[in-house]
C-alpha cells in the first residue's frame, strides 16, 4: 500500500523539488520508504507503506535488469504468488519476494493484456523507455485512487489530489458544477472533480500513450460487471452453495498473505462475520487479531453479536469502544479526503483506522457484501414499491403538481417528489433525492445556476440501465457510483491517514461476478438480502448473528446539531465572514435551517448541515488559500486505557 505520482512528458523546471514536496504531502500512505527516478520524458515518484518483502528489494520505483521498464504501483495484486508461479514456468527468473516485481515482469511481458490476468487493489504507472510508451490502470472496482491531469505536451498523475496540487503552476479553479453534486449526493462521483481541469482514473480502465504526446493518451476500459437481471424464481442450490464457499474462502486466503500483522475490521454483521469465520479454513498459519468498534448507542452498538464471533471463531479479539467524536474531527476530513465528503460515517472510520493501527498494519473487511449480494435496504423496499413503476403518467404528473402546492420543508413534498420521479426514479434515488427543494434554498449566488444539473450524473447511469429489473439497476448505480466514489473513498482515506491497509475480499472480482450472475431471486426476497450469504452463514456463525439486522455504521448527525455545542459549532463555521465571501451557500437561509432544525422533527437535516461543514472545511484548507501545503491538521490525541481486551478510546463532544 503505498502512494505514487510522476509525470509523463515535458520534464518540470525542478523535478527533485517537486517531488520533495509530493512527497511529503503523500507521507501518510507510505511512511515505510520513498524512491524518485526519472528519465527521458518520464518522472517516478513513490511512498512506501511495506507489506511483501520488506527488504530493498521491495523498493520502487522498479526497474527491469535492462533498464527498459519501470514501475510504480500502489495498492497490492493478491494473487501474485500464482502468477509468479507461471511466469517462472515461462523463465522469469525473480530476485525478490514482492508482488511488486512480479506486476512489473507481467507488463513487461504482456503490456494492457497483463491488466485482465489482476486479482487486488490498485493503480499503476507502468513506462517503456525504449518504446517510448506508458500505462496508468485502476483496479475493477476502484478501491485505489488516481487523480490526473492532461495538459499540453504533459501528463500529470498522482494518488492524491493533493499532490497534484503541489505543482508550482497547478491551478485552483473551483469546479462549481462539481460542487452542486456533492450537495446533491454528498460525496462527488469519479466523472467530476471539485477543481476545473483534473480527472479521476475510472475504475476497471487504462490510459495508454506515448511519451511524446501524452495528452493523447487513450482511455479504455478493461473490465465491465454484467449484471443478470432475471426475476426466475430460485433459490440456492448445493453446487450454488459450494461454489461461494470455495470463492470466499480463496478470496480471504489471498488476502491473508503479507509479511506484517494482519488483523480483521470484526462487526456483528453477517458480511466481517463470515470474512473471520473463514480464515482459519482459509489458512491455519495465520492468527489475525479480530477488532471490533463499539458505540455509547445501543442503535449502533453490536460488540455482543461480534463477541459471539470472535468466540466462535476462536480469533484473538479486541474491543474498542467509542464515544461521540468532536466535530472538530470535520477538519481532519477536510484535508484527508482532498475533496468535500459528506459521508458522516468517516468519522468512526477514521476513529477505527486510529485504534486499529495499535495492533496490526494489514486488516480485512466485509466491505462490498451489501452490493454483491443485494443487502440494502433500498434494494428490499424497491421489490415492494415496485408498483410504483406502473403508475400511469398521468398519476406521477398530479403527484408533482401536488408536491408544489406544499411547503417547501414539508416531508410529504418530499415523499411525493420521489415516488413521482420518472422512469421509477424513485428506486435510483431512494435515500436522497438530488433534486430536494431544499437544496436551492440552500444554495448561494456562485451556485444558484448549477443546482438545477446536479442529479445529471445519478440520472444518465440510471438511463444506462434502462427497461432492466428494477434491483439489478440498483445494484448497477451503486457499482458506478455509491460503491467506488464514497464507500471506497471512505476506507481508502481513513486506512491511509493512519497507515494501514484494508482489503476487502467480499469485493474480490470473481466473488462479483459470480454474485451478479445469479437470477435476483436467489439474492434477495421481500424480507432479506444477501440471502446466499446467509445460507452460508448457517453453517458459520452464530444463530444471533444469522438473524440479526444490518445496522449502520452510522453518526447521530440530527442530536448532534440540537445540541448547545453542535449549534454553536454549526453558526461559528456556516454563518462566517468567509462563508459570505464564497458565496456557495445562502448565510441567511443556511442560519434558518439551523433554527428550523431545532424544532422540526418531521424531516431531519442533519445531513444537509453536515454536508455544508465538511466544504467549509475543506475550503479552508484548499480553496481559500492553499493551507493544505502546511501538512494535515492535528490529529486530536486519544485517551487509550488498556484493561486486558479492552480498548476504550475516548474523544469528547
Amino acid at each position: 500500500m503505498c502512494g505514487i505520482c510522476g509525470w509523463f512528458g515535458q520534464t518540470p523546471e525542478l523535478p527533485i523539488a517537486l517531488f520533495d514536496q509530493q512527497s511529503r504531502l503523500l507521507h501518510h500512505r507510505g511512511p515505510d520508504d520513498q524512491g524518485f527516478k526519472q528519465g527521458a520524458g518520464w518522472g517516478l515518484g513513490f511512498r512506501r507503506l511495506s507489506i511483501l518483502d520488506l527488504s530493498e528489494l521491495g523498493h520502487q520505483p522498479m526497474q527491469t535488469m535492462d533498464g527498459r521498464y519501470w514501475l510504480a504501483f500502489n495498492g497490492e495484486i493478491y494473487n501474485y504468488v500464482e502468477l509468479r508461479t507461471a511466469l517462472a514456468r515461462e523463465g522469469e527468473q525473480f530476485y525478490g519476494s514482492s508482488d511488486t516485481e512480479v506486476l512489473l515482469r507481467l507488463l513487461a511481458r504482456k503490456g494492457p493484456q497483463a491488466l485482465e490476468t489482476l486479482n487486488g487493489m490498485f493503480a499503476l504507472a507502468f513506462v517503456d523507455s525504449v518504446q517510448r510508451t506508458f500505462l496508468v490502470a485502476r483496479d475493477r472496482l476502484g478501491k485505489k485512487p488516481l487523480y490526473y491531469q492532461a495538459r499540453t505536451g504533459q501528463f500529470r498523475f498522482a494518488s492524491e489530489l493533493k499532490a497534484l496540487l503541489a505543482w508550482p503552476d497547478a491551478e485552483r479553479a473551483l469546479n462549481l458544477s462539481a460542487v452542486a453534486e456533492y450537495m446533491a449526493y454528498g460525496y462527488l462521483p469519479n466523472t467530476a472533480c471539485i477543481f476545473q481541469g483534473y480527472q479521476k482514473l475510472p475504475a476497471g480502465h487504462s490510459l495508454f500513450g506515448s511519451l511524446d504526446a501524452p495528452e493523447r493518451a487513450t482511455l479504455a476500459p478493461y473490465w465491465q460487471l454484467q449484471i443478470n437481471d432475471s426475476m426466475a424464481e430460485g433459490a440456492l442450490n448445493k453446487p450454488d452453495l459450494e461454489k461461494l464457499t470455495d470463492l470466499l474462502t480463496d478470496a480471504v486466503r489471498i488476502r491473508l498473505r503479507s509479511d506484517v500483522p494482519v488483523g480483521i475490521f470484526l462487526s456483528g454483521g453477517l458480511d466481517s462475520g463470515l470474512v473471520a469465520a473463514l480464515t482459519n479454513v482459509a489458512d491455519a498459519r495465520v492468527n489475525p487479531i479480530a477488532l471490533t468498534v463499539g458505540f455509547d448507542d445501543e442503535a449502533y452498538d453490536e460488540t455482543i453479536l461480534a463477541q459471539a464471533i470472535g468466540r466462535q471463531t476462536n480469533l484473538a479479539h479486541k474491543l474498542v469502544n467509542q464515544r461521540m467524536y468532536s466535530l472538530d474531527h470535520v477538519d481532519q476530513i477536510g484535508w484527508f479526503y482532498d475533496e468535500p465528503f459528506g459521508d458522516a460515517s468517516a468519522l468512526p472510520t477514521m476513529a477505527l483506522c486510529a485504534a486499529a493501527s495499535k495492533y496490526a498494519t494489514v486488516f480485512l473487511s466485509g466491505d462490498g457484501g451489501d452490493e454483491a449480494f443485494a443487502g440494502y435496504r433500498r434494494y428490499i423496499e424497491t421489490q415492494r414499491l415496485q408498483w410504483l413503476a406502473h403508475l400511469p403518467p398521468a398519476v406521477g404528473t398530479s403527484m408533482q403538481w401536488l408536491a408544489r402546492l406544499l411547503p417547501m420543508f414539508s416531508r410529504i413534498r418530499y415523499l411525493l417528489d420521489k415516488s413521482s420521479l420518472p422512469d421509477a426514479g424513485f428506486a435510483a434515488a431512494f435515500d436522497g433525492i438530488p433534486n430536494d427543494s431544499v437544496l436551492p434554498y440552500l444554495a448561494g449566488t456562485a451556485l444558484q445556476p448549477y443546482i438545477a444539473g446536479a442529479g445529471f450524473t445519478l440520472w444518465q447511469h440510471w438511463a444506462n440501465s434502462q427497461g432492466q429489473q428494477l434491483t439489478a439497476r440498483q445494484q448497477m448505480l451503486d457499482y458506478s457510483m455509491y460503491l467506488p466514489d464514497d464507500i471506497l473513498v471512505k476506507m481508502d482515506r481513513a486506512a491511509m491517514a493512519h497507515s494501514i491497509e484494508v482489503r476487502s475480499p467480499l469485493l474480490d472480482y470473481r466473488l462479483v461476478e459470480w454474485a451478479a450472475s445469479l437470477p435476483r431471486s436467489v439474492l434477495l426476497n421481500d424480507q432479506f438480502g444477501k440471502l446466499p450469504l446467509r445460507e452460508l452463514g448457517k453453517t458459520l456463525l452464530p444463530a444471533p448473528v444469522q438473524k440479526g439486522h444490518k445496522r449502520g455504521f452510522g453518526v447521530p448527525l440530527d442530536s448532534w446539531f440540537r445540541q448547545p455545542t453542535g449549534q454553536n459549532f454549526l453558526r461559528e463555521r456556516l454563518l462566517s465572514a468567509e462563508a459570505k465571501r464564497r458565496q456557495l451557500w445562502n448565510v441567511d437561509h443556511v442560519k434558518a435551517l439551523i433554527d428550523r432544525h431545532q424544532t422540526d422533527t418531521k424531516r431531519q437535516y442533519g445531513e444537509y448541515l453536515w454536508r455544508l461543514l465538511i466544504l467549509d472545511a475543506w475550503a479552508r484548507y484548499y480553496l481559500d488559500e492553499p493551507r493544505f501545503l502546511q501538512g494535515p491538521p492535528h490529529m486530536a490525541a486519544r485517551n487509550v486505557e488498556d484493561n486486558g481486551s479492552l480498548q476504550k478510546v475516548y474523544a469528547g463532544f
